[in-house]
């Protein structure tokens, strides 16, 4: 039986009200987290993976934070005036404290034990005659396709083992030693580099163009041209940059 409705929706969950769009269960032991904000190097996203870990008691390994991908995270707008804890943290605190409550109750409609005799470590449910399921059996992405009712009650701070302390930052370890997460190291299939032709000088006309030479390199797939402004689209970034230094000595 579902909880009584008591609790006031945060604004993000109002806007994104799905369940199933904030947080997913894998059944290799990890806990996907989707925020609708971004990590700025203001380490948003170590607090509330915090804040995740705590309401579904697991440890914080078991977090996986997502970036933010338009069409798929929970729409919360701007990353902007200190309000990432705010508006998502709040929104994460309810839709875990919902997810743990619906798992919750799929265990003890599993073991035949009331849900309040059901306590869970680390996402291992455990019934009191040492029975045990675990989030991980239960990792059904349908069990979270509904929206938040707002009836499942959050911790009390009293009971915080997470929020609060200090943990390594996530986003440190990639930005100290250097890995690529740019924007360059994309290659998604059918992926195309374009590059423009700037003009020598500011509010040049660009008055002639022969491309061929530029066109003639293997992987330049075409030349625009609109009005003065001028551009290659190729293959492979190296070619599109090859393709402009030709285009800028057949332009006149």
């Amino acid at each position: 039986m579902n909880p009584p409705r008591d609790i006031a929706l945060p604004p993000s969950v109002v806007a994104n009200p799905r369940l199933g769009d904030w947080l997913r269960v894998l059944p290799a032991g990890l806990i996907e987290v989707r925020p609708g904000k971004v990590e700025l190097g203001q380490g948003v996203l170590t607090a509330l993976a915090q804040v995740a870990a705590e309401e579904l008691d697991v440890s914080l390994g078991r977090v996986r934070m997502m970036p933010a991908v338009t069409g798929v995270s929970p729409d919360e707008g701007y990353t902007s005036g200190s309000l990432s804890i705010q508006h998502s943290g709040a929104a994460l605190r309810l839709v875990c404290a919902e997810a743990r409550g619906r798992y919750l109750a799929a265990a003890a409609a599993r073991l035949g034990v009331p849900e309040d005799k059901l306590t869970i470590a680390d996402g291992q449910i455990l019934a009191p005659d040492d029975r045990t399921t675990s989030y991980w059996e239960f990792a059904d992405d349908g069990l979270l396709d509904r929206p938040a009712v707002g009836g499942y009650q959050p911790k009390p701070a009293s009971a915080y083992r997470l929020v609060g302390t200090s943990q390594p930052r996530l986003d440190l370890p990639d930005k100290l030693t250097g890995r690529p997460r740019y924007t360059n190291d994309l290659a998604q299939d059918g992926l195309c580099y374009g590059r423009i032709v700037r003009p020598p000088s500011r509010g040049a006309t660009l008055a002639g163009l022969d491309p061929a030479a530029a066109l003639a390199l293997p992987g330049v797939l075409t030349v625009v041209r609109d009005g003065s402004f001028l551009g290659v689209v190729a293959e492979r970034e190296e070619v599109a940059l090859r393709a402009v230094g030709r285009l800028r000595a057949g332009a006149t």
